[in-house]
């Protein structure tokens, strides 16, 4: 991950940015996951492996960069919400629910698709059960 920043916003936010022309492959954007969610009971980190994979893959696939992936722990209502942002390619039309989102939308509590100007952000917040 070359060209990829990460940073640390308080205890529970982590942002990874991903540049230009940036090779960061999907199997980079999980490793990094892993190395954050080290300790997490192995089902959940299985879990939000799949759903920022599914987000982050969109973004590749339909936006372009940069690419912004950021986690966010609510503590208070044991969930995390993840986000993808990138820079939109073409307009802001309607959206679709293609596999990858129904797969999102199964998994997760709630969903949504955020456009603000030129950036697209698609976020999925994900409650953990005991």
């Amino acid at each position: 991950m070359a060209g990829s920043v990460t940073v640390t916003a308080g205890h529970d936010t982590v942002v990874l940015v991903v540049q230009d022309d940036d090779p960061t492959s999907p199997a980079d954007v999980a490793r990094w996951l892993r190395e954050r969610l080290d300790g997490w009971r192995e089902l959940d980190v299985l879990l939000v492996g799949v759903v920022v994979g599914e987000l982050f893959g969109n973004a590749r696939r339909h936006g372009s960069p940069p690419y912004v992936l950021e986690l966010v722990l609510d503590r208070w209502r044991e969930a995390l919400v993840v986000s993808v942002r990138d820079r939109a390619l073409g307009g802001s039309g309607p959206w679709r629910s293609a596999a990858g989102l129904l797969l999102v939308d199964g998994l997760t509590d709630r969903w949504g698709v955020l456009t603000q100007g030129a950036f697209t952000t698609v976020w999925a917040e994900v409650v953990f059960e005991d």
